[in-house]
Parts: C-alpha cells; sequence; structure tokens
C-alpha cells in the first residue's frame, strides 16, 4: 500500500510539473505580442541538432584513431551549441573506448576528453562530478607544470574548488596557472577564472582588470564565445554599480549576439541575467516573460543551473504581483532542481581521486628528498655525521617545544570549554529564575484573590440560613473574572492588542533601519494569517526572530526574502537569503538551532532546509492550522 501511494504522489507531482511548464508556454506567448521585450525566443524543439555528416564521419571511421577524432568534432559541435547532455554522453562514451583501445599517446587523449567531460558537468552545476573528472584529467596529463593538458584542467580545478568553499586553495592553483600557462590561451583563460573569483568577492575593479585583460586577448584573436561570456560579466557588475542601462545594453548584445550565432546555452544565460536586472527595477512583467523563456529552454536542455535560476526569479516575479498560488507550485519545483543536483553528485568517488591526488604528489616529493639527501650524504658525510647530532638535539628541543604548546592550547581549550559551560548554567539559571517568580506571582494570585473570593463563597453555601444569591452570584463572577484576567496577563500585552501582521511589520522595519542587507516581507492574505490563534503567533514571531538574527549573523546575505502565507489550511512560511549558504552533511546546528525546533514539534510544524556552499538557502516551514 505504501508503494503504491509513493507512485499516486509522483504521478501528480510529474502532472504538476507538465502542467507548470505549459502554463508558462502559454503566458509567454501571450505576453510577448504585448510586452516590448526584444527578440525573446522560445523552441519548441531543440534547434542545436548536429549535420548528419558528423555521425557518417563516426560510422565510416576505418580505425579507432578516425572514430575518436570523428567523435571528438561531434562533441566540440555540441560545445559550441551548448548541448550539456550530449558532451557528457559523448565524452563519457568516447572516454570509456579510449581506455578499451591501443592508441599512441594515449593518457594525453584521455586527459583532453576528461576536461571535456568536467566543464560539461561544472556548467550544469554538477561541482562534485566535476571535480572529479578534472582530477583524472590531472592524473592522464604529464603532470608538468607547463603541460598544456595538465594545466587545463588544473584552471578547472581551481575553478570547482573555488566554488566548493575552498575558495583561498582555488585562488592560489589559478593564479600558478597564470605563471605556468604554456600558451597566451591558457593564460587568459586563467585571468577570465580570476575575474568571477574577484567578481564574488565583490572586489569589481580588479575583476573588470582581469575580464578586459583577457577580453583584449580574445578580441584579437577571434574568440567571439569567449569575448560574449566576459562582456555578460561586466554587464553584472555595470548592474552592481548601478549603471542599469548601460548593464541592459551590454547584455541584450550578449543575448542577440549569442542567438545569431548559435550559442544557445550562452543565450538562455544572458535571458536569465535580463530577467533579474527587470526583477531588480520593479519592472516584473518583461521579468516574468523572459525568465518563462528561459526556464522553457532550460527544461528543453537539461540545464540544472539555469533551470535554477529562472524559477527562483519567476517566484520572486509572481511573489511580487501578488500570485502566490504559482509563487508556491514554483517552489516546488525548485526542490525538484536541488534534489536531482544533489543526487546527481558521487561524492565518494571525488573525495577517493582527491586522495589518491594528493598521495602522488606527495609520493613524487618524497622521491625528489631523498634523491637530494643522498647526494649530500655521499658529497659530505664525514662533516655530515655532527651536524646530524646537532640536528637530532635540536630535533628534540622542537618535540619537547611541540609538547608543551600543545599541552598549553589542550588547557585553553578546556578553559574556553568551561566558560562556555558557565555561560549556558548563567542562561539556565537565569530562565528558571525568571520562571519561579513568575509561579510565585501566580501562586499568589490564585491565594490572595482568587482564594479569597472561593473562601467566602464557601462560607456563604454553608450557612444557608444567611445566603443571599445575588451577593453569592456577584462573588462568583469576581472571581470569573479574575482567572480571566490571570489567563490573559500569561500572554504578552502586544499580541493581544494588536494585528500580528503589523507586530511582523514594524519588528522587520526596524532591522531593516538598522543592517545593510535588503529585507522584503510579504504576508497573504492578512486577514486569515491575522485570525491565527495567539499561542501560534507567539511561536512565529520568535521563529522568524531566531532566522533573521541567523541570517544576519552567518549567511553574509544582501538580499532576504520573508513569506508568511495561509494556503489550504495550512500557515506557510518561506525564509530565503542569497548568502554563502553551507554544506547540509558537514554543517554543526547551534542551541538556536535547537530552539527552533522545540518550537516548531510544540506547534507540530515541519521544517525543510535546501542550501548549498555560495548559493545561498531556502527554509521551508509548513505548520497545520488544525
Amino acid at each position: 500500500m505504501r508503494t503504491g501511494y509513493l507512485k499516486k504522489e509522483m504521478r501528480l507531482l510529474f502532472a504538476k510539473q507538465v502542467i507548470i511548464t505549459v502554463l508558462l508556454f502559454f503566458a509567454l506567448e501571450g505576453m510577448s505580442q504585448s510586452v516590448g521585450v526584444q527578440g525573446f525566443k522560445a523552441f519548441g524543439v531543440n534547434p542545436t541538432i548536429p549535420n548528419d555528416s558528423l555521425f557518417s564521419k563516426i560510422n565510416k571511421a576505418k580505425d579507432f584513431k578516425a572514430k575518436y577524432d570523428a567523435t571528438f568534432d561531434l562533441i566540440e559541435f555540441h560545445r559550441e551549441k551548448g548541448n550539456l547532455d550530449s558532451i557528457i554522453y559523448y565524452g563519457n562514451k568516447l572516454y570509456t573506448e579510449t581506455t578499451k583501445n591501443k592508441l599512441i599517446d594515449k593518457e594525453n587523449h584521455l586527459s583532453k576528453v576528461s576536461s571535456i567531460v568536467a566543464e560539461g558537468k561544472l556548467e550544469k552545476g554538477l561541482f562534485d562530478e566535476a571535480l572529479k573528472w578534472y582530477f583524472k584529467g590531472i592524473e592522464h596529463s604529464n603532470s608538468k607544470p607547463n603541460d598544456e593538458l595538465f594545466v587545463k584542467n588544473r584552471i578547472g580545478l581551481g575553478a570547482v574548488k573555488y566554488v566548493r568553499g575552498k575558495e583561498e586553495e582555488g585562488k592560489a592553483i589559478i593564479e600558478e596557472c597564470i605563471e605556468n600557462a604554456p600558451n597566451e590561451k591558457l593564460k587568459h583563460d586563467a585571468f577570465f577564472e580570476l575575474g568571477f573569483i574577484y567578481y564574488t568577492k565583490n572586489e569589481f575593479e580588479k575583476a573588470k582588470e582581469n575580464y578586459n585583460e583577457a577580453k583584449l586577448f580574445y578580441v584579437s584573436d577571434g574568440y567571439v564565445k569567449e569575448t560574449l561570456k566576459i562582456d555578460l560579466w561586466l554587464g553584472r557588475i555595470l548592474q552592481k554599480e548601478g549603471k542599469t542601462a548601460e548593464a541592459l545594453d551590454l547584455c541584450y548584445n550578449v543575448f542577440n549576439e549569442s542567438l545569431s550565432r548559435g550559442f544557445f546555452t550562452l543565450y538562455a544565460k544572458a535571458g536569465n541575467v535580463i530577467g533579474n536586472f527587470y526583477l531588480k527595477e520593479g519592472d516584473y512583467e518583461n521579468a516574468k516573460t523572459i525568465l518563462s523563456t528561459v526556464y522553457i529552454n532550460s527544461i528543453q536542455w537539461g540545464n540544472l543551473e539555469i533551470e535554477r535560476r529562472a524559477i527562483l526569479g519567476l517566484q520572486n516575479a509572481y511573489a511580487e504581483t501578488g500570485d502566490y498560488k504559482n509563487a508556491h507550485a514554483l517552489m516546488t519545483q525548485l526542490n525538484r532542481v536541488n534534489n536531482e543536483i544533489l543526487v546527481s553528485q558521487n561524492k565518494q568517488q571525488v573525495n577517493e581521486l582527491e586522495v589518491q591526488y594528493k598521495t602522488l604528489e606527495q609520493k613524487q616529493e618524497i622521491g625528489r628528498q631523498k634523491t637530494v639527501k643522498a647526494y649530500i650524504l655521499i658529497a659530505f658525510l664525514i662533516v655530515l655525521i655532527p651536524v646530524l647530532a646537532l640536528l637530532y638535539m635540536y630535533y628534540q628541543k622542537l618535540q619537547t617545544q611541540s609538547k608543551l604548546t600543545k599541552t598549553l592550547e589542550e588547557v585553553n581549550q578546556q578553559k574556553i570549554t568551561t566558560l562556555l559551560k558557565d555561560q549556558e548554567l548563567k542562561l539556565v539559571k537565569a530562565s528558571l529564575e525568571g520562571q519561579n517568580n513568575e509561579r510565585k506571582r501566580i501562586a499568589r494570585e490564585l491565594h490572595d484573590s482568587i482564594g479569597g473570593n472561593l473562601a467566602t463563597i464557601k462560607l456563604q453555601l454553608s450557612n444557608k440560613s444567611k445566603l443571599e444569591e445575588e451577593s453569592l452570584i456577584k462573588q462568583v463572577d469576581e472571581t470569573y473574572n479574575q482567572v480571566r484576567e490571570l489567563s490573559h496577563n500569561l500572554m504578552p500585552k502586544k499580541f493581544k492588542d494588536s494585528a500580528f501582521t503589523t507586530i511582523i511589520t514594524e519588528y522587520i522595519n526596524n532591522v531593516k533601519a538598522l543592517s545593510k542587507e535588503q529585507i522584503t516581507l510579504q504576508i497573504h492574505p492578512a486577514e486569515e494569517v491575522d485570525q491565527i490563534n495567539e499561542n501560534l503567533k507567539v511561536e512565529l514571531y520568535k521563529i522568524i526572530q531566531e532566522l533573521l538574527t541567523n541570517a544576519l549573523k552567518h549567511a553574509k546575505a544582501t538580499q532576504i526574502d520573508i513569506q508568511l502565507s495561509v494556503f489550504n489550511n495550512t500557515i506557510q512560511l518561506l525564509f530565503e537569503d542569497d548568502g554563502v549558504g553551507f554544506d547540509q552533511e558537514k554543517v554543526k546546528y547551534g542551541l538556536g538551532f535547537q530552539n527552533l525546533k522545540d518550537r516548531l514539534k510544540t506547534i507540530k510544524g515541519n521544517i525543510l532546509i535546501n542550501s548549498f556552499p555560495n548559493k545561498g538557502t531556502v527554509i521551508d516551514i509548513d505548520v497545520p492550522l488544525n
């Protein structure tokens, strides 16, 4: 029965996805007739179908070398058009066949194919898979600092390590490649990646310097696609600097040139960037038109990263125009795309290959050191014996100092741990004292006021001869009002006197006034949100406080979006930021997150967290109103 239920759920999800895609397509058709957006085009089929002659060359190849060259020509065609799935498929197939066949300079051919597959994985946002293939490319190359294939794969390795959170290591690798590049093309490819690194650090002048350095070479040597890629990043920088009109002009040029030259993935990326420019300018209809185009084409071409960005933009556009139903449906699609990216990555193989690569480097270094030591021992054996004795004594001294330093570090760590525990105990003690004081206050109220009234009522009832019905009713009514007043005092006064939406809005406005982050709050429908019970209002208010505090302290975000809505008898809280994100498998949650989970348990709520390094964080909380 459980299996049947899951299959039914999967069919419903698939049907929902199809309906959304169809509706977006027809909405796009209607909007494109009424909105003056330049030249956007949605393709019903993939327009990058290769010529039959490419397949014919593969089939007619007389030996494996000819088949390798013909297959490589097919892969290059798909690289030019941006067909990522085709690049990865034929690259994988060519790699497997090359390992099974005899070929002159076989290792270099394998390194070349590995680099191409890695590029496709990186473009799709499958960073762990890309890392695995770049390591393969390095292993198959000559592993010499100035070898072309070694440097090419090292540039890709540095880019992937940077986006996976190892920023300094990735940057150092790329700078090393600039120094050791065997030709100008690879050198300026490294400048391009360095420009991206400075862009993500918001160091725009350095980013422009590196991008323009690479662009001068690309333009002079006729690398059109690479030039357009740089222009797209320069457009992003102009937008960040507040030069929106110049940014749109530059990005539209990339968009139109990419379409005319058949660079369809770059065309979709440019559409995505322009759509987000319109979002930031508040032009939501143009943003919907462009991003809907990108969304449909990204599904057709299988580019998960572009699809994810398009969904995020569309979700914001629909939310800003009050269409929360479509915004909620797009959030479901976002979760699907994030899960597809996660499932596609094979982290175990990546870690094994990384260990093997580092072990190989260590073995080579040890071998070089042994050779040097052998020559020194042979040449200076007599002189070296007393020197070695002195070195041994010095080593013993260093060992002693090292042990002492380690002991001091352990003692300091214990002191820090003790201080933290003392702080926690003080917090717990203060909390308990507050609870005890509140209990004492309630006990006094019950004893002095309500207890006294009940004693009076008891005396009147026991003396039936002097029982006065009117006086007794008055005493009971007074006691009831005292009990009611006591229970109401347990609830924060502001939640009784003010609308919940007003309290939340005032809180967010106060935070915005004191922070540099852009914070948006959307509540729909406000009337239904204000009608939820007071206990739930208090818990939701404290949950929003905790989430916002964590984002301001840790996320390093520029934009924070909060959506609170009632839908299908459920209160839904969507909290999203564009900050540094985190790896959900490695993060250690603190006390604040545990308190948040305890609050959700109290109100029977559910929480779903989606976060990736450098990709921001999305937190979805659902609480039933029953």
